[in-house]
Parts: C-alpha cells; sequence; structure tokens
C-alpha cells in the first residue's frame, strides 16, 4: 500500500485529534480499567527493588543511593526508576503509583501506532494494528508493573517511526530528534542502542534507491548525528554511574568474560529460536493469511522447505529445553509461565515446535514483503529483523519479545486489511482478529490475576512470618521472597539479628511436597491450582 509520509500531517494537532476513532478510546479505557484493578496488588518478581530505588528519590535521598539501591538486584540505567520516581511523588508512594508509569507508556505507543498508521495509510488499518498491539500478552501484562521494558518499547517505538520518516525525506531535523529519543530510551534500557543499525541500514539502502546526491556526506552526517546524541547523552551517566559505584556494569548480572562470550555465540541459533517461538505463539491465528500471503505472492511451492527445516526445528527445539534447564542463567528466560506449571512436559515441546514454525512463517513472511519495495516495507522489516538478530547474542528474556511485536504488527495489519478489502477473504479476516483478540485478551487477563494471585499469596506467607516470629534467611532470588521479602520484617532475616534460621519459605509445583510444612498458601486462579508457597520449619 501506498504511503501517505506528509509532514504537515503530524505538524498540525487538529487532525491528529481527528484522526482518534472512538473504538480506539473504548479500547483504551477497556485495557486500563481492567489494569487499574490490579495495580495495587503486592508486588512481584523483584519490582520492588525499583518501587524502593524510586522511593530514595521521592524522599530526598537523593540519585546515588537510588543507583547503589537499583544496582543490588538489576544492571538497568536509571531512568525507568526517575519516572516511577515522578509517579510516586504526584500520587504518593504506592504500589499503584509506581505501575503507573508503565501503564502510561502503554497507553502511549498504542496511541503512536494508532496516529502514525493512520496518516501513513488509513484509520482502518490503523484500527487493525493498534488491536494487534494492544493485546499481545507480553505487552499487555507488563503495562501493570514497575518494569521498564514498556515504557522503553514506547519510546523506542515513537524513535523508529521518526527515523523511519527522516530516512524517507532525507530530514536531517527529524533525524536529530530520533537520535535524542534513541538516547533518552537508553537511559530507560541500553537495548535501545541495539536499534541503530536498522537506521544506518535503511539509510544507506534508501539513498541508494533513491540515487541521492552527496550520499556519503548524507550518510555520515546521519551517523555523527545518533553517535554524537548518545556519547552526550550516555558517557556523563556511565561516567556518574562508575563515580558511585566503581563499575559500570556487574559481572554477575552482566555476562561478558571471555567463557561467558564463547556460550553465548554458541546460543545464538537456540536464542534467536527461542524469540521465533515467541513472535509464533503471539500470532498463531493469522497464520491463514500469512500462509495465503506467501502463496500469492510466489508461484513457488513451499512445502518441501517446511519438511526440510522440521528435523532443524527440533533440533532448535531440544537444544532451548536444554539450555534453559541447564544454563538457563546464561541462556536465559524462554518458559511460557503458567502454561507451563499446567500442561505435561511433551505437550509443552510439541507447542514450542508448532510456535517456532508459526514464527518462521511470520519472519519469512516479512522477508518477502520487504522485498517488495525500500520504502516502508523494507524499513519496517528491518526494524523487526536486525534487533532479534541482534538481541540473540546475548542472555534472552521472553520480555523482550514486545520490542520485535510492533513492526510484526504493522506486517500483519497491512496483509490483513489487503485481505480484508478483497471480499473472498473478508469473512477469514474478521474471523482471525476476533479469535486473536479473545484469546489473547484472556491469556493476558489470565496471567495479570495469577500475578496479582502470586502477589497476595507471598504477602501472607510474609504476615506469617512476622507474626509467628519466625527466623528466615533473606534472599532476593528465592522464589517467594522476591515477591514478599519487602513485606517481612527485617529482624526476621537472620542476617539482621544473628539468630539461627528456624523457617525457610519455598515455592511448590503441582503435586510437590516436603518436610515440616508448617504453613501452606495455595495460588489458585480461577479455583485452578498453579503452585503453593510453604513455610517449612528447619531441622538441624
Amino acid at each position: 500500500m501506498k504511503v501517505n509520509n506528509d509532514l504537515e500531517r503530524f505538524a498540525n494537532v487538529r487532525s491528529i485529534v481527528g484522526l482518534i476513532d472512538w473504538r480506539l478510546i473504548v479500547l483504551i479505557i477497556f485495557c486500563c480499567s481492567v489494569q487499574m484493578y490490579f495495580l495495587s496488588s503486592p508486588f512481584v518478581n523483584l519490582e520492588y527493588v525499583y518501587h524502593q530505588s524510586a522511593e530514595f528519590i521521592s524522599y530526598g535521598s537523593g540519585l546515588r543511593d537510588s543507583l547503589l539501591n537499583l544496582f543490588e538486584g538489576f544492571n538497568n540505567p536509571i531512568g525507568n526508576v526517575v519516572l516511577i520516581a515522578g509517579a510516586q511523588n504526584l500520587f504518593g508512594v504506592t504500589e499503584w503509583s509506581s505501575r503507573m508509569p508503565a501503564l502510561l507508556s502503554w497507553v502511549i505507543c498504542v496511541s503512536v501506532v494508532y496516529v502514525v498508521c493512520s496518516i501513513w495509510w488509513s484509520s482502518p488499518l490503523a484500527l487493525i494494528s493498534v488491536t494487534l498491539v494492544s493485546v499481545v500478552p507480553v505487552f499487555w501484562v507488563y503495562s501493570g508493573t514497575t518494569y521498564p521494558d514498556v515504557p522503553f518499547t514506547s519510546l523506542i517505538t515513537l524513535a523508529m517511526f521518526v527515523a523511519g520518516y527522516a530516512i524517507d525525506k532525507h530530514s536531517i531535523k527529524m533525524h536529530l530528534l530520533s537520535a535524542l529519543l534513541i538516547s533518552v530510551a537508553s537511559l530507560i534500557r541500553y537495548n535501545g542502542l541495539l536499534f541503530l543499525p536498522v537506521i544506518f541500514i535503511s539509510a544507506w539502502i534508501h539513498s541508494r534507491n533513491n540515487k541521492l546526491e552527496n550520499v556519503i556526506v548524507y550518510l555520515l552526517k546521519v551517523f555523527v548525528f545518533y553517535i554524537g546524541f548518545v556519547i552526550i547523552v550516555l558517557a556523563p551517566y556511565f561516567v556518574w554511574t562508575r563515580q558511585v559505584l566503581g563499575i559500570v556494569f556487574r559481572p554477575e548480572f552482566v555476562l561478558i568474560s571471555a567463557s561467558d562470550i564463547k556460550f553465548h555465540l554458541i546460543a545464538t541459533i537456540p536464542r534467536l529460536g527461542g524469540y521465533i517461538m515467541w513472535l509464533g505463539a503471539l500470532f498463531v491465528p493469522f497464520i491463514p493469511i500469512i500462509l495465503n500471503y506467501i502463496r500469492s505472492s510466489s508461484s513457488q511451492s513451499y512445502k518441501w522447505v517446511i519438511v526440510c527445516i522440521m528435523p532443524l526445528n527440533l533440533g532448535v527445539v531440544f537444544l532451548v529445553q536444554y539450555l534453559e534447564s541447564f544454563s538457563g542463567e546464561a541462556f536465559g528466560e524462554m518458559w511460557f509461565g503458567w502454561l507451563e506449571r499446567l500442561l505435561p512436559f511433551l505437550v509443552i515441546q510439541a507447542m514450542r515446535l508448532v510456535f517456532l514454525l508459526v514464527g518462521e512463517l511470520c519472519v519469512f513472511g516479512i522477508i518477502k514483503w520487504g522485498r517488495e519495495q525500500v520504502w516502508p516495507n523494507m524499513y519496517i522489516s528491518l526494524w523487526l529483523l536486525i534487533p532479534l538478530l541482534i538481541h540473540s547474542f546475548y542472555r534472552m528474556s521472553q520480555r523482550y519479545v514486545m520490542f520485535f511485536c510492533i513492526p510484526l504488527a504493522i506486517f500483519l495489519s497491512l496483509i490483513l486489511y489487503k485481505s480484508f478489502i478483497n471480499d473472498a477473504k473478508k469473512s477469514l479476516v474478521i474471523w482471525s482478529i476476533t479469535i486473536y483478540m479473545i484469546i489473547y485478551s484472556a491469556v493476558g487477563i489470565f496471567t495479570t490475576i495469577y500475578y496479582s494471585t502470586e502477589g497476595y499469596a507471598a504477602a501472607d506467607i510474609a504476615y506469617t512470618v512476622n507474626n509467628n516470629n519466625y527466623n528466615i534467611e533473606a534472599s532476593r532470588h528465592n522464589p517467594v521472597l522476591t515477591n514478599s521479602a519487602y513485606l517481612v520484617d527485617e529482624s526476621r532475616f537472620s542476617s539482621n539479628n544473628n539468630n539461627q534460621v528456624s523457617h525457610r519459605v519455598v515455592m511448590l509445583g503441582i503435586g510437590e511436597t516436603v518436610d515440616g510444612i508448617v504453613y501452606l498458601r495455595e495460588v489458585r486462579v480461577l479455583g485452578i491450582l498453579l503452585k503453593s508457597y510453604a513455610i517449612v520449619k528447619e531441622v538441624y
């Protein structure tokens, strides 16, 4: 589809407001209303580290103490903590105020996708894009946490849209704005730097395709502007971090020794397979549309290719499972959460195999689409492919998949819209989108309820420890204490009162048990048992 890339429509606020569709507003209100209900739940999964780091700033302790606290649990830059501190200053130091920046970032990201797609293409296509983006479970669920991934995704998405316009129009001013946005995004997550190659390569391809005069000078300016802004913004932060901590990256969090680098290189293919599995898992309902697009855009048959890659896919699934089980700290977080607690091992592996194939078809489809024309197809294609490949060289996380969902969702919305205006495929598109919204919004809501229930269960354990004066061992990485340590009285930790550990807290899977349980708290969602937390008496 032809892109309407008119900067005047960006500058006219009234025309942008006029693009807003009532269905977009209903979607945002519905999603935010559900999240707001759970924002006050006790923290889970080390969220409290971000909350407490922001609390230091809110109470006037300064950025230094905040950074010291943050580095006890993470090696992320302090940008997200500053956002949370701002929310705490406005609304008070509470669980829900600390989670507000992520939820607001989700609203901004969804709105940006809608507005840009409306301007570049059309409002109906934008509505499809925003529907796909908004209910992606990994994106929507983390919009209700204190983690930096959603604020980062919002900023990097805006930056990449601005960069795309700058590349197409050869606009130095817009490149400067994009460079600033990427630099600021990198203060939330260093991953922002990994998107720079997309811009450099796309600018080079687009300039050559348009036979731009003084290409070398133009590309040199683009390179200098982006690298210059990154240095101006990040260098002072690195210097300050080193002054405060003595280091910039903590070795136990950033695995870059010689042996670690060797492992990362070996694990690249399984990690890439893991990311592609997740992409496939998030867009399964659209596989008929993708297959139809691949068939219609080529006279070749790809059935034999699918048959040939199945043995390779089996190997990737095996390696992912093996590395996840025996080298999880270095390999990364790949698991499918509560789903793996409910379903048998072999069913999970079969699902991974299916998701991998679906993800490969998505990637293959966007590659074919990207080759059709340089703008915007190739740019959006590279926006997905290059960061996806680069992220595979280091420890993976399923949360990072949200970084890649935006360009893939735009590609899918374009082929969905093209199929929709074809009467023969209209019903298939409607059914695909309907099934997608029902299934994935349900998964997102169930996961949010699970996190909330998990938090309340861990809080119950914490209160029981306090009320019975149990002495336990302090560990932020204990499966239970990651959710409730901030609710346990400090005097209950043996390291603080020099008392012998009298009890320990443990997490039990479905059907698991342990001797010496004095208190058991089940984690059930809609009556379904997912795991249990227990206080166990130590025997010496």
